[in-house]
């Protein structure tokens, strides 16, 4: 009760620090609730107690929402804002609250097409500057080189 008071602590609390002053035993505990995903092998999480943990995690699990957005489809989105809008889209041109801000042209466009939004480009890529080089890289090895007025079609 002593030691409680002076660590401004419940006395139920200073118990629990002396039983278990690590928390490996807290933590063994916890992982007795765990699963393991059928499908993935990934650890699950935990619902009303031990070997009550859900089957399947929540990427796998039946009926779990497939991913709409891959890679390819941001880039070829972001290609065909560019090939429309002659620039790659930033992103402002795909978030909707900012296009209901500004009105008009912008709430237009996003409306045109089904694009991805803002966040899912971030999820995909981590950032919108890989995303936006990713289609500039790919745009380029598509598109055939200009020759510069110097140089013959060859490029020499």
């Amino acid at each position: 009760m002593q030691i409680a008071d002076r660590l401004g602590r419940s006395p139920a609390t200073v118990k629990a620090y002396f039983y278990d002053p690590t928390g490996e035993k807290a933590r063994a505990v916890k992982a007795r609730y765990q699963g393991v995903c059928r499908g993935c092998g990934a650890y699950t999480q935990p619902r009303n107690g031990k070997g009550d943990a859900y089957a399947y995690c929540k990427a796998c699990h039946p009926g779990a929402i497939e991913r709409r957005w891959t890679r390819d489809g941001v880039l070829d989105a972001m290609r065909e804002w560019r090939a429309r809008y002659g620039r790659l889209p930033s992103s402002y041109d795909w978030s909707r609250t900012h296009a209901l801000r500004r009105g008009g042209e912008a709430l237009e466009r996003l409306s045109d097409r089904d694009w991805p939004s803002a966040s899912v480009v971030t999820n995909v890529f981590g950032t919108w500057a890989k995303a936006r080089a990713a289609a500039d890289h790919g745009a380029s090895a598509r598109e055939p080189a200009e020759v510069c007025g110097r140089c013959d079609a060859a490029g020499t």
